[in-house]
């Protein structure tokens, strides 16, 4: 599944500039809309057999497949409203928005977890339990292999665009593969005589559902707070800045997240013999090259040496 993946994803990417805004965009609209039809198809799937079966694992193994289209409608959103350009009031763009919705998301996951605990603490005090069946176990086993393809897609293309959100949404498919197989023990233990699986597995699959929502709504907020950029970012600037001749070193670098947008501010130290001017022409040409790498605002501060 991972070769069949990063085929696709070396396909759609091969030639192009990753870094540049427009292409992002492209490449998240690809990702989202790849996640959302897979997961709709899963999602009704999985329904049909859950229905046909009375198995409670396997429905809320639906919505949590369910629920993947919603992230993936989160990725969406957040691609288009990067285009957005600023505003007075929102001076560095509309990203962010991508959190928030995350955070409802996560919210609402959570609440669908803790739902299904209650139906099958139910189902096992009632002695109620869902039927097995070849076709609803090889619809699982099918699940599987399609989210691990989404998986890896989703994970692949996050990597070459250097992209959270896609990566976000990449382990999103993996935590549903993983309820799925959760599933999946459950039916064949049904199939084999022993039903309360059903019911026992029902609750390991809303623990994956809390669990998901509880990573999903801590990162959220982790970066609405204003949580520190990637070390490999950080060390990638301050290399593009030293690139430029007169830079003798940098420090106090900061890099702001606005989403798909950043804010960075760095300073360089120049040798104190420079006239004015020419310190000038170094710093700008400092920001016009990490503005051109990372696609962001800079700015720049300038250090006597």
């Amino acid at each position: 599944m991972r070769y069949l993946a990063n085929y696709f994803a070396d396909k759609v990417t091969q030639g192009r500039k990753l870094r540049d805004p427009a292409e992002r965009h492209r490449l998240g609209v690809i990702e989202s809309w790849t996640s959302i039809v897979g997961n709709i198809f899963l999602t009704l799937l999985k329904v049909f057999f859950g229905l046909l079966t009375n198995s409670i694992s396997l429905i809320a193994d639906a919505v949590h497949s369910a629920s993947d289209i919603f992230s993936s409608l989160v990725v969406l959103i957040g691609f288009y409203l990067a285009k957005r350009k600023p505003d007075q009031e929102h001076p560095h763009g509309h990203g962010r928005v991508e959190y928030l919705a995350g955070l409802l998301i996560s919210i609402m996951l959570i609440g669908a977890g803790i739902a299904f605990i209650y139906n099958s603490y139910n189902r096992l005090i009632e002695d109620s339990h869902g039927q097995s069946s070849i076709p609803a176990i090889a619809a699982v086993v099918f699940s599987i292999l399609v989210k691990e393809f989404l998986y890896c897609f989703s994970e692949r293309l996050g990597r070459l665009i250097d992209s959270d959100a896609l990566i976000g949404d990449a382990w999103h498919h993996r935590s549903d593969s993983l309820s799925s197989i959760l599933v999946l023990i459950a039916l064949i233990g049904s199939y084999l005589g022993m039903p309360a699986l059903d019911a026992y597995f029902g609750f390991a699959v809303a623990a994956f559902i809390i669990y998901a929502g509880y990573k999903i709504a801590y990162q959220s907020c982790s970066r609405l707070l204003g949580k520190a950029p990637d070390e490999n970012l950080k060390n990638g600037v301050a290399e593009c800045a030293g690139e430029i001749d007169g830079v003798i070193e940098t420090h106090d670098l900061e890099i702001h997240d606005y989403g798909s947008w950043k804010v960075v501010t760095i300073h360089i130290g120049v040798n104190k013999s420079l006239s004015l001017e020419e310190a000038h022409g170094i710093a700008r040409r400092v920001e016009d090259h990490i503005s051109a790498c990372y696609h962001c605002d800079t700015v720049v501060h300038l250090d006597p040496r």
